[in-house]
């Protein structure tokens, strides 16, 4: 029997220590700054329990892989002896990787992946590393010394173990029990999709790259010159003229605009007045329950509602990508939510330009203000590429406090320093909708329905006391305010209740407008989406710049109309009065829904009865959204 445990105890023994030194590599990532002098997480105490348990169940699992091999080989009277240092020999590869993975995501912001090495394969990218090593702002040189010692710590615990031999029956039942502790804690008692992403453990990342289905879009040359020929004469059939040129061969998106747009008047004027941009994205705002898009209708939006009465509004508008991370994202590049990758994580290394970027290039100031923790999702990483400045404190997570914070930000500071750009992004509308400053007991026990439209109320009281607090300024008359939702949320309509649940419109349906100067009151009821907000805030400032946006500018004299959005391996796209909902791959695969665009509501789902449209849909469809897919990818 005691030779029978033998190779289970050594590698028991084993596994606790490689436990404990993933414990400490996770205090170095989680409690310590990135390289920019920036905290990794601002709530470390809400990642590190779950990163301890995380790292003890694939860890348990690898034991029980190994140790039934070992058992296996003992019942066949084969040698077993070498089980546990080809243990090791895994744990020491996987170490080594821990930290290589740690490191991308303080410096880049992503995990590692075979799409990152393939992006910094030039041998500058080495240089570029010893560089970044030694000017980071937390403890220059700290991952040289946490891999030379790394080793020595992990076997100096093995042996202590086996010294002071650690009761096996006492370990197992604590293997067992904690094991059992940590799923549910992670699983049940404390999720969260965001954070299971930013823990992912190295073994889980590279099954996810070998094993995955959610490849990256490897289009060969003709395919790719073939979609980039259909996008381009797509794209011009909805803009309605040429004043742009698609002139990159090798980049599917990019064009420039003409010598004729460049000296067009309105342009030029718009420029000289360097109007300021204020964005508000308002936390799951959802197009059904919003007062101005909904007449008639008890609203829980009253200010939002009176603002829309003297702004241009758009009735059909739809996020580009679900949740936050890819409305906001797809706000910002003005091309969908990837298909298939977790964008904001999956390719935070890939530089794309944005709405933010372009006007910080142009001499603006641009500031985020962000009421959730912007590193929760990793949106962080991306802001900071594109703004001068990020605001985040997890003492104004409610949007009382988060409003009053840009107001004085605004007010004090970045008002002083014109033109600017200030983007906020609430949160007290979140689900489960409960979120709300001083939120009476009562109200909390209300059903998700309900509850939506006090937290709904409560953001709109606080939109109303940031705006009334700057719209005296004389700056203000020179500044365009854009208020939308990042996305919705479905409350059982269309027989959904979950995020990942599809694309209608209870989750991508949602309220935008534009208020300012020259801006009249309209109810547009022409296709929009989040895609189309980059050029049309870049036509407000009066910049025309190459770029690679797939949307279009909302404020042109009009050619045709287009919706498109991503959202959880469901794609959908409004044209020529229908809006059609389907699933990959697109050209074949199933459709949730085809719908008349102007019913928002999506009562009457028309799936059986226009075969004709479904197809010619879907063959777009298709087409933009593999190569919107490619660009990103790609980063070009």
């Amino acid at each position: 029997m005691k030779k029978f445990l033998l190779p289970h105890k050594n590698l028991l023994y084993l596994s606790c220590a490689v436990w404990i030194m993933h414990i400490i590599l996770r205090i170095f990532l989680l409690f310590r700054q990135n390289p920019y002098g920036f905290p990794f997480v601002s709530k470390p105490d809400w990642f590190i329990f779950h990163a301890v348990s995380i790292d003890f169940m694939w860890i348990v699992n690898s034991l029980i892989v190994f140790t039934a091999v070992a058992v296996l080989l003992q019942i066949a009277k084969k040698s077993y002896r070498f089980i546990h240092i080809f243990y090791g020999i895994f744990h020491g590869i996987v170490l080594p990787f821990t930290l290589l993975d740690n490191e991308f995501q303080r410096f880049l912001g992503c995990h590692f992946s075979i799409g990152l090495l393939d992006t910094y394969k030039d041998i500058s990218s080495l240089k570029m590393l010893i560089d970044y090593v030694a000017n980071d702002y937390s403890i220059p040189y700290l991952q040289v010394f946490l891999l030379i010692f790394m080793f020595p710590i992990t076997f100096g615990l093995y042996k202590l173990f086996i010294k002071i031999h650690l009761s096996i029956k006492k370990l197992s039942i604590f293997t067992v029990g904690f094991y059992v502790a940590s799923f549910l804690f992670v699983y049940f008692i404390w999720t969260g999709n965001a954070r299971m992403t930013k823990l992912r453990p190295v073994v889980t990342l590279i099954s996810k790259e070998i094993f995955s289905d959610k490849k990256f879009n490897n289009l060969n040359e003709q395919s790719i010159q073939a979609y980039k020929t259909a996008h381009e004469n797509f794209w011009y059939k909805i803009e309605g003229n040429h004043f742009w040129e698609f002139t990159n061969s090798k980049n599917p998106l990019e064009k420039a605009p003409t010598e004729a747009l460049k000296n067009d008047t309105t342009l030029l004027k718009n420029r000289s007045e360097k109007p300021n941009f204020i964005v508000v994205f308002m936390e799951t705002h959802r197009g059904l329950n919003t007062g101005f898009l909904n007449p008639g209708e008890p609203s829980p939006t009253p200010f939002y509602d009176s603002l829309a009465n003297h702004s241009q509004l758009w009735e059909r508008m739809h996020t580009s990508g679900l949740p936050t991370t890819g409305g906001v994202l797809s706000s910002h590049i003005g091309i969908p939510h990837h298909s298939t990758l977790a964008m904001a994580t999956d390719l935070a290394h890939i530089n794309l330009p944005s709405f933010s970027s372009v006007l910080k290039d142009s001499g603006y100031v641009t500031h985020y203000f962000s009421a959730a923790d912007p590193a929760w999702d990793n949106l962080g990483v991306w802001m900071s590429k594109w703004y001068s400045g990020v605001h985040y404190s997890r003492n104004r997570e409610d949007d009382s406090t988060f409003m009053d914070h840009a107001s004085v930000y605004l007010l004090d500071t970045l008002s002083k320093d014109k033109p600017f750009l200030a983007t906020l992004m609430t949160r007290s509308n979140h689900y489960p909708f409960n979120f709300a400053g001083n939120m009476p007991t009562e109200e909390k026990e209300k059903p998700l329905t309900e509850r939506i439209k006090y937290t709904m109320n409560y953001a709109d009281r606080q939109l109303e006391r940031f705006v009334k607090s700057i719209e005296k300024e004389p700056w203000y008359q020179n500044t365009y305010l854009i208020v939308l939702a990042d996305h919705g949320f479905p409350l059982g309509e269309n027989g959904v209740s979950t995020m990942n649940g599809g694309g209608f419109s209870n989750a991508t349906w949602i309220p935008f407008i534009i208020h300012g100067k020259n801006i009249h009151h309209k109810r547009d009821t022409t296709a929009a989406a989040q895609i189309d907000i980059p050029p049309t805030i870049l036509h407000l400032a009066g910049i025309a710049t190459p770029n690679i946006f797939m949307g279009h500018n909302l404020l042109r004299k009009r050619g045709s109309s287009m919706s498109l959005g991503a959202y959880f391996n469901v794609a959908a796209i409004s044209l020529d009065g229908y809006r059609l909902i389907a699933r990959p791959p697109y050209s074949t695969g199933g459709v949730d829904g085809l719908f008349l665009d102007k019913d928002t509501h999506q009562k009457n789902n028309l799936l059986k009865d226009n075969p004709a449209k479904i197809e010619e849909l879907r063959n777009i469809l298709d087409t933009l959204i593999k190569i919107s897919d490619y660009a990103l990818e790609k980063g070009i």
